[in-house]
């Protein structure tokens, strides 16, 4: 398997301190991350820009994170996108809801080192779950 370059990543998420966090993280490692606040802005950009990688809340406002997935899924462009879900909530049902809409990974916010977030992207992208479809 070819190893993919990994640039371009769209953090969509309400949290202004986390987007903004993650966005100053994403650049320091190398990335060129955009940021939008809400689900329908972050399917506007990601349509628009195709980004390497899309970060993806659940929980937000005009758009949550299912509804953007389901409409990027419907894109020819977004059936293949690489996704990681990234919310507050871990419950089980959950994380198979999304692993069963082809995600790369779901990661909970409070397990989020950002320290290593380069290795962990750079890493489900290159070696995706067994299952995934690319």
């Amino acid at each position: 398997m070819d190893t993919k370059i990994i640039k371009k990543v769209l953090v969509i998420d309400d949290d202004d301190n986390l987007r903004k966090v993650l966005v100053d993280a994403l650049t320091v490692a190398g990335f060129e991350p955009t940021g939008a606040g809400n689900g329908e802005d972050g399917l506007k950009k990601a349509l628009e820009s195709h980004p390497d990688v899309i970060m993806l809340d659940i929980s937000m406002p005009k758009m949550d994170g299912w509804q953007v997935l389901d409409k990027l899924r419907s894109d020819e462009w977004g059936k293949t996108a690489n996704v990681i879900m990234l919310t507050s909530s871990g419950q089980m049902g959950d994380v198979a809801h999304a692993l069963g809409k082809n995600v790369l990974n779901y990661i909970t916010k409070s397990d989020l080192d950002l320290n290593n977030i380069a290795a962990v992207i750079n890493n489900l992208v290159n070696n995706p779950p067994v299952g995934i479809k690319k």
